[in-house]
């Protein structure tokens, strides 16, 4: 059996008794396996007490203090439809990279070859765009995938674009086109939205102290854990909120909260 002191009254995170001190027994209700994963970063500066409900940050980069409060991100998009197989020297923009059209691509970057359809001119693009097979005949040979979009076919002769990475941000990349054959609905991607809050992933199984570089600490991903002997953020205020804080955790998360009886 383990005994540990766990630090109250964090900024942020919800009050605790000073005296409070837990045996293991007491921060894990049951014999339900408690696997601890591989170290996660922590930002430096950042102070975590030990048993902190954490998850990751809208960068996926590092740990944070989850939220109740969380919503997660949306990617922007955008589609371009095909009505025809296109002209030579049309040109479609996605951000600041152009794609022209040509019968006969070359080793120029951004130069994507005329198919005999709309969708196959289309999924020239496409592969253009993801960098994908057809590098030196559906699309120019040095023509690199592009660094802040994806596409795919939603259906022939449609061009799904999708940012890469969730947020805002991805609401200002330009679509744009010139030519008869091709149309954007709009002149810039779409939808994207921010993360709200941090979701809970895990528990952190050791303090965080203050420091001016980086950190790792492993967090505990699965078990039984008493609510009372955790950190939480201020959001979670109430036992409910504590229960329901793992509910649309991502696997391999598979951790109960149940308050001690």
């Amino acid at each position: 059996m383990i005994m540990t002191s766990i630090p109250f009254a964090q900024p942020g995170m919800a009050a605790r008794n000073v005296s409070d001190t837990f045996t293991s027994a007491e921060i894990f209700n049951s014999a339900i396996p408690h696997p601890v994963t591989e170290d996660f970063p922590v930002a430096a500066d950042l102070v975590l007490p030990a048993f902190s409900v954490v998850g990751l940050n809208a960068a996926a980069s590092s740990l944070a203090m989850a939220t109740r409060n969380f919503a997660p991100g949306s990617k922007a998009s955008g589609r371009l439809v095909f009505s025809g197989v296109g002209t030579a020297d049309d040109t479609v923009t996605v951000g600041a990279t152009v794609y022209t059209l040509k019968a006969a691509p070359t080793t120029v970057p951004g130069q994507v070859k005329i198919g005999a359809t709309a969708a196959e001119t289309a999924s020239n693009l496409i592969a253009a765009i993801n960098g994908s097979a057809g590098a030196g005949t559906a699309y120019g040979s040095l023509t690199p995938p592009h660094p802040d979009v994806s596409a795919q076919a939603d259906a022939a002769g449609i061009v799904g674009i999708f940012a890469k990475v969730a947020g805002v941000a991805g609401n200002v990349v330009a679509t744009t086109e010139t030519g008869s054959a091709t149309a954007f609905a709009n002149t810039t991607l779409v939808g994207g939205m921010d993360q709200i809050g941090v979701q809970a992933i895990g528990v952190t199984t050791a303090p965080v102290v203050d420091t001016d570089a980086a950190q790792r600490v492993a967090i505990y991903r699965a078990g039984n854990f008493n609510p009372d002997a955790l950190n939480w953020n201020a959001s979670f205020d109430t036992d409910s909120k504590r229960e329901a804080a793992f509910r649309d955790a991502p696997t391999p998360t598979n951790i109960l909260i149940r308050k001690r009886l």
